[in-house]
C-alpha cells in the first residue's frame, strides 16, 4: 500500500472517531501542550484543506514563524466551524493530495499519526492507525530535527518496537510499542510511561 492511500484511509477511520466524541471531549487539552482536543482536529485541517498559496500567505503574515501561523490558522478554523464540521471534513478531505511548501509526503503521514494520537490518547478512546503508519514514521523521524527535534532526543538511545521488526540507535535501550515510541520521540511525556528499559529516564531528561 502507497503512502497516499494509508493516508486516505487514516483520515477516514479518524473523521469516523470523531463523530463518535463527546462535547466534553472535544474540550479535553489534547497531548499537543497549546490546543485542546477541538483545536488540535482543527489544526489537521490545514493540510488536505488549504491551498500552497493560503498557507504561504498566513505564514507570510506571521512573520515567517510557525507556531504563530499554526496557532492564526487554529483560531481561524475553530471560529468557523463546529465540532461536527470538522468531523465531517476530516472524512470528506481524506482523499486530498494537499502538501503546504515545504513539507514532503512523510511529514504528512507524520502530522496525522502523531496528532491523531495526541488527541485520542487524550481522550482515552482506543484509536490506532496500523503498526506499518508508525513504523514508516518512526523510520522517517529519526533522522530529523526541525519541527519535532527527534534526532538530538534520540541521540546515544536504542529503540527498539515491541509490536514490530524495528529498532534504531545504540546504546541504553527504549522498548515500546511503535506507537508509544513516536509520541516519545517528539516529545510527548505521557508516553514515557508507557516505555521501559535503561534508556527510558535518559530521554525522560531530554
Amino acid at each position: 500500500m502507497d503512502t497516499w492511500t494509508s493516508i486516505k484511509n487514516g483520515r477516514e477511520a479518524f473523521g469516523a472517531y470523531l463523530t463518535d466524541l463527546t462535547p466534553d471531549d472535544w474540550n479535553k487539552q489534547s497531548l499537543c501542550a497549546a490546543w485542546t482536543v477541538k483545536e488540535t482536529a482543527a489544526h489537521m485541517l490545514v493540510i488536505p484543506t488549504m491551498s500552497k498559496g493560503k498557507v504561504f500567505g498566513a505564514f507570510l503574515s506571521s512573520g515567517f514563524n510557525l507556531e504563530k501561523m499554526n496557532a492564526k490558522l487554529v483560531r481561524k478554523l475553530t471560529a468557523e466551524m463546529s465540532a461536527a464540521q470538522i468531523a465531517a471534513t476530516t472524512t470528506s478531505s481524506a482523499a486530498s493530495h494537499g502538501m503546504p511548501p515545504g513539507l514532503k509526503l512523510p511529514g504528512i503521514l507524520n502530522e496525522l499519526a502523531i496528532h491523531a494520537a495526541d488527541i485520542t490518547e487524550a481522550v482515552g478512546k482506543p484509536f490506532d492507525l496500523p503498526v506499518t503508519d508508525y513504523v514508516a514514521c518512526l523510520d522517517h523521524l529519526k533522522n530529523v530535527q526541525p519541527v519535532f527535534g527527534t534526532k538530538k532526543r534520540i541521540e546515544g538511545l536504542q529503540l527498539k518496537a515491541t509490536d514490530a521488526d524495528w529498532s534504531t540507535g545504540s546504546g541504553p535501550v527504549v522498548t515500546g510499542s511503535s506507537k508509544q515510541l513516536l509520541l516519545a520521540i517528539t516529545g510527548r511525556r505521557s508516553a514515557l510511561d508507557n516505555l521501559t528499559g535503561d534508556g527510558v529516564e535518559t530521554l525522560r531528561s531530554r
